[in-house]
C-alpha cells in the first residue's frame, strides 16, 4: 500500500499532568499484553509500524519517529545505543506516536533531543509504559535495590532512579 505523502505538523503536547500519562501508559501497556522486559518490537508492528537502525555517529542522537499516517510509522534508532537504552527509546518513540500523532491522525517528525514538554511527555509515557507504578512501588516494598529492578523491567539503573523520585519512593 502506497504511503500518502502528508506534510508533518510541529507536535503540541497533550497538556496531561506526569501522572496522568503515566498512567496511561502502564493502562495501554497492559492492553497491548507489554509484560516487564518483553519483547517491544512485535508491538511496533502490530500498530503499522517500522524499525531500523540508522548510521548516526552521535551519541546524543538516540532515536527519530516519523508518522505518515494511521499504522504507518518509522521509528529510527542510533548503533551507539545499548539494549536498556534501545527499549526506553522505542517506548518514547510510541509515546511520539499515541499522544502526539494521536495514532498517525498528525503526520509528524520528531529527533529525540532537547527538553521540551513533548519530549517529557514522550518520556513520561515510555517510564509508565516499561515501568508501571503498581509493580515498582511493589518492588521497592519488598527492598529490591536499583539494580534487580533495572533487570526486571531491562532498562537503565538510571531510569529506574529517576522513576523512585517521580513516584516519591
Amino acid at each position: 500500500m502506497p504511503t500518502i505523502e502528508h506534510p508533518s505538523t510541529p507536535p503540541r503536547p497533550v497538556g496531561w499532568t506526569q501522572k496522568q500519562v503515566q498512567d496511561f501508559a502502564a493502562d495501554t501497556a497492559k492492553q497491548w499484553d507489554y509484560e516487564a522486559n518483553g519483547r517491544i518490537d512485535p508491538i511496533v508492528a502490530k500498530l503499522g509500524g517500522r524499525i531500523e537502525m540508522t548510521d548516526w555517529t552521535s551519541p546524543q542522537q538516540t532515536g527519530r519517529i516519523k508518522v505518515s499516517g494511521p499504522g504507518d510509522f518509522l521509528i529510527q534508532l542510533s548503533p551507539l545505543s545499548g539494549e536498556t537504552r534501545r527499549l526506553f527509546t522505542i517506548a518514547h518513540e510510541l509515546g511520539h506516536y499515541v499522544l502526539h500523532s494521536q495514532f498517525g491522525k498528525f503526520p509528524l517528525e520528531i529527533s529525540r533531543h532537547g527538553s521540551d514538554r513533548v519530549e517529557w511527555e514522550a518520556n513520561w509515557f515510555a517510564a509508565g509504559f516499561l515501568m508501571p507504578a503498581a509493580e515498582f512501588r511493589s518492588l521497592v516494598k519488598k527492598g529490591w535495590n536499583e539494580a534487580e529492578i533495572a533487570t526486571r523491567f531491562g532498562v537503565s539503573e538510571a531510569a529506574v532512579g529517576i522513576r523512585r523520585t517521580v513516584l516519591g519512593l
